[in-house]
């Protein structure tokens, strides 16, 4: 199989499970419209395909330096989730008969936001590294890993505008009351997933000092 086709279902593969960004997507659909979900989707996209190219280069350096950085990368995150869920929290989406107008904080914001909060999840250069070996891929040569790269990219992409489409196609059958439960169940999720990362950023930055000597 071609290299941008396996790179196609390693990126649906990838962008499929409901984390953060799957969490920050489907409320930003909610509350801004669609477009505001398919730019946090491009964000994501985008993020994800920087990993795969960097872990199809075999980059160790960026690896190691991720992994030093840990502390940093979980506080971040943590950060980032709950500024994200508590200002989505208190909005109150309203059933729209036009769900693709956006009316988001900002086009640039939007995009930006999204490939930090995916950026912030080192794992993800580990995952597309297993995904590398255990498929056992062939990107020795520049072209086919930029095929791969290209493939994973429109992989998550069209999984995300997916996501946004099916979203705002409920939202315009959904009561407001409907909405603004399912948004803040989304918003609290992100928060809770903030929690546990600034957990994560405590543990490692005490684990140091609680191992047996």
């Amino acid at each position: 199989m071609e290299p941008f086709f396996l790179g196609l279902i390693v990126g649906i593969i990838t962008s499929a499970p409901i984390g953060p960004v799957g969490l920050l997507t489907i409320q930003r659909t909610l509350a801004h419209g669609r477009l505001a979900g398919m730019l946090s989707g491009a964000g994501a996209a985008t993020a994800d395909a920087f990993y795969a190219g960097l872990a199809g280069l075999s980059l160790s350096v960026v690896s190691n330096f991720l992994a030093s950085a840990r502390f940093w990368i979980h506080l971040g995150a943590g950060i980032l989730c709950l500024w994200f869920g508590g200002r989505a929290f208190f909005f109150r989406p309203r059933r729209q008969a036009h769900a693709h107008r956006y009316g988001g904080p900002g086009v640039a914001w939007t995009f930006v936001s999204s490939v930090l909060l995916t950026l912030a999840n080192p794992l993800t250069i580990l995952f597309f590294i297993v995904v590398f070996t255990t498929l056992q891929l062939d990107h020795s040569s520049l072209p086919r890993l930029l095929s791969l790269v290209a493939g994973i990219f429109s992989g998550c992409l069209l999984w995300w505008i997916t996501l946004s489409l099916v979203t705002a196609r409920l939202h315009t059958h959904l009561e407001s009351r409907t909405l603004i439960l399912i948004n803040r169940i989304s918003a609290t999720l992100i928060i809770l997933l903030g929690v546990i990362a600034l957990g994560s950023a405590g543990h490692t930055l005490l684990s140091p000092h609680i191992q047996a000597p």
